[in-house]
């Protein structure tokens, strides 16, 4: 049930919201890479610093922070998108699936979940790729169609 929540929660921000998701899209697969690069080694050293802090957590915070806190952050501040009518409520769907694919596993570690959860992320794993290259795709499209809050 976390999974269709958060997936509900996200679709409803963005069609709601309306505001521009290539930037932050782009924002999210970046730090996708970065964490993949950098996060583990990062949270061994915090945790041989703070011996307290164990390292699953801070792996958690810094997936959480760089692939949805930051992403996020980014769209709430961005311009009006430069996408119009079902196009943008493609895109914003895309978003939201591409972004609960990359936090069911972290969800799933953190929350028991049931079996409408576990339907779900397997569904979107199994769509995974194609989800991941229509989503870049649009995201570019909004990069080049938004200019300074006006369309083209």
């Amino acid at each position: 049930m976390i999974l269709a929540v958060f997936l509900a929660a996200l679709l409803l921000l963005f069609i709601v919201v309306r505001h521009n998701v290539g930037v932050p899209f782009l924002a999210m697969i970046a730090g996708v890479a970065v964490y993949e690069n950098w996060g583990a080694s990062f949270a061994n050293l915090v945790s041989e610093w703070v011996p307290e802090v164990q390292a699953y957590w801070v792996q958690y915070a810094l997936y959480g922070l760089l692939v949805v806190v930051f992403p996020l952050i980014l769209y709430l501040r961005a311009g009006k998108s430069g996408l119009f009518g079902v196009l943008r409520i493609i895109v914003s769907a895309i978003f939201a699936i591409v972004l609960t694919i990359m936090v069911a596993e972290p969800l799933a570690n953190i929350f028991s979940f049931d079996n409408l959860s576990y339907e779900i992320a397997g569904f979107l794993n199994s769509i995974r790729g194609i989800a991941m290259v229509a989503g870049i795709s649009a995201a570019y499209v909004d990069v080049f169609l938004f200019h300074s809050g006006k369309t083209w």
